[in-house]
């Protein structure tokens, strides 16, 4: 998580960036996915202004405190991010909860038992060079190809990995 920490006009005491930093580590234990949290600070007049902003993955939150000093900005700043992040990871979990409640349903459960109908067909492989599976693998657009290879004799399965890359498994008998 990173936090940055910037500042308008005025210069911030090292041990009030360390306050912040501390106090916003806090929030990680809400989310663990929240990418960064930037912090804004400003003076007009008499008040201090803090705003805080944080980027959970899809979301943004954003805060904007004022207070005599900019110690109480902070903690009330804080509070409220706090706030909204467990108001966020409640959404999250009932959104979940929802979802598998509907998913439980009857309608959308499997069957006890699943049936597999497979037809059985006899596969009788070729006899052919690798060059010779490559070319009809590329003629007939297949994903794969078995045959047993002219040059070491074993059952073969040559299979396309990527466009121009293919691999190949040389089948051994069980012993």
């Amino acid at each position: 998580m990173i936090i940055n920490i910037r500042a308008k006009r005025i210069k911030v005491p090292e041990n009030l960036v360390e306050y912040i930093k501390g106090k916003l580590s806090k929030s990680e234990r809400y989310f663990s996915i929240i990418n960064k949290i930037e912090v804004f600070l400003s003076k007009q007049k008499y008040l201090y202004i803090v705003e805080i902003i944080i980027n959970i993955v899809g979301q943004t939150i954003k805060i904007k405190q004022q207070a005599a000093d900019f110690r109480s900005a902070v903690d009330i700043a804080v509070d409220k991010v706090e706030q909204q992040l467990r108001k966020e990871k409640e959404r999250v979990k009932s959104r979940r909860k929802s979802f598998r409640s509907y998913l439980l349903e009857d309608k959308y459960r499997q069957a006890e038992k699943v049936s597999m109908d497979l037809n059985k067909r006899k596969l009788i492989p070729p006899v052919s060079s690798i060059g010779e599976a490559v070319k009809i693998m590329d003629d007939n657009d297949y994903m794969f190809w078995i045959f047993f290879n002219k040059d070491t004799n074993k059952l073969s399965v040559i299979y396309e990995k990527s466009e121009l890359n293919y691999g190949l498994f040389e089948i051994e008998k069980r012993r």
